[in-house]
């Protein structure tokens, strides 16, 4: 029975198709026979198996998924999903690539930090709290004490020119510009306009990059721009400049000299919302082409901060004022020959002037531009280019910026009668 047992269960039974021979029957093999063709089977699924697993995606799992799905074909589902995801990624990636951020790439390289240390003078006091003779006795004084101060500025040639606002720079006895690379540089003061708020600055080397510069004649009001700079002395630590965006809210805003509270003349300025802070002064302001079209100088703000009401020097003028300060050190101003004074009321009674606005011209240099345009001592200049003129800070404020060559519509009132003469700026 032993060994019987043992036979059967070495004996492998199968339903075999019907034979010509007759029904199917149960067939009965031996033992060893049955083994060897077993044997044989295994090794031949296990060598499948291997292979599969062998020649199978690396990072698939080999063990049957839920359902009986393979980790393989869930692999290569996600591997599909993922290709079709690559289209949008790609698209995306794209969109994120502005005209904004091609033209802060181009320009920001060139946007330096300055450091300006200023002669300040301050009053205090001496006291002898420890003198039991003076008793304490405050005695006033004034002293001088170093003060730093930060703004922006940006470099506009390649061997290191670098332009800023002069109330950046004005009475500075040291000045240093902090690269975009990090490194601190010593500037020396090539030229400065205070009338004009411009100033410029160089760094003894060449090899410097510097940013295009555009024209603000063709800024559109509406259109994108860029104020990069200096916000309150934050790239003094890192080097980096910060980045506003905003549109060109206005241009050809004009402010005299009591608006603005600076002794500066503000002419033709561009307005914009992006937001600008002390600090920003002397930077550019681009626009999506990458080109500077003004330097940002001052804001009005009833906060002290950012309000959206910043104004920026149109380059245009920047470009007259520092191609003078660059040859000749100085700024160069057109000549009329003209020189008047304000209608007070005293002037007004003593020569019968009904009408207080406009200027009286006192005297005419002979052989001046105003001398060849026809112009009269007792005169009265009642308009600049069709501009009301009210006192001699208007007359000025509109003659500003003028270049030699330029001509000037006056509208000047003689005895009682309006008339109009055209002046001719030249160089003195």
């Amino acid at each position: 029975m032993s060994a019987r047992y043992t036979e059967q269960r070495g004996i492998i039974m199968e339903r075999l198709p019907d034979s010509p021979r007759g029904p199917g029957l149960i067939r009965h093999q031996g033992a060893t026979s049955y083994f060897l063709v077993g044997l044989a089977g295994s090794l031949a699924g296990m060598l499948l198996m291997w292979t599969l697993w062998k020649d199978g995606p690396e990072s698939g799992d080999k063990t049957p998924g839920p359902g009986g799905i393979s980790a393989f074909t869930v692999a290569t589902s996600q591997g599909s999903d993922a290709l079709q995801r690559e289209p949008t990624n790609n698209k995306i990636a794209q969109s994120r690539r502005t005209a904004i951020v091609a033209a802060v790439e181009r320009v920001s390289p060139a946007v330096v930090s300055i450091v300006a240390t200023q002669l300040v003078q301050q009053s205090g006091y001496t006291t002898f709290f420890d003198d039991p003779f003076f008793g304490g006795l405050a005695i006033p004084r004034s002293f001088l004490r170093e003060m730093p101060s930060t703004g922006s500025g940006v470099v506009v040639s390649a061997d290191g020119h670098i332009v800023t606002n002069a109330h950046v720079v004005e009475n500075a006895r040291r000045i240093r510009a902090v690269l975009t690379d990090g490194r601190t540089e010593e500037c020396r003061l090539v030229g400065i306009d205070p009338l004009a708020d411009l100033a410029v600055l160089r760094i003894e080397r060449s090899g410097f990059t510097y940013a295009p510069l555009g024209r603000s004649s063709e800024a559109m009001v509406g259109e994108w721009v860029i104020a990069i700079g200096n916000p309150l002395g934050l790239a003094i630590e890192d080097a980096r400049p910060a980045v506003t965006v905003g549109v060109v809210s206005a241009t050809g805003r004009n402010f005299s000299r009591e608006e603005s509270d600076s002794p500066a003349i503000y002419r033709d300025m561009i307005q914009t919302d992006a937001s600008i802070n002390p600090g920003n002064s002397g930077g550019p302001l681009i626009n999506a082409l990458g080109e500077v079209i003004g330097i940002n100088t001052f804001i009005l703000s009833e906060s002290g901060g950012s309000d959206g009401i910043g104004f920026a020097i149109p380059i245009d003028r920047v470009k007259r004022i520092t191609d003078d300060l660059i040859t000749h050190g100085k700024p160069r101003r057109g000549w009329t020959g003209l020189e008047v004074m304000d209608i007070t009321a005293f002037v007004a009674e003593e020569f019968g002037i009904e009408d207080d606005q406009g200027v009286l011209v006192s005297r005419v240099v002979k052989d001046s531009p105003a001398a060849r345009a026809g112009i009269r001592i007792m005169d009265i200049i009642r308009e600049i280019d069709g501009n009301t003129i009210a006192d001699s800070n208007d007359a000025q404020e509109a003659l500003f910026g003028r270049l030699v060559g330029d001509r000037v519509s006056l509208g000047i009132e003689r005895n009682g009668r309006r008339m109009s003469l055209t002046l001719q700026i030249a160089e003195r």
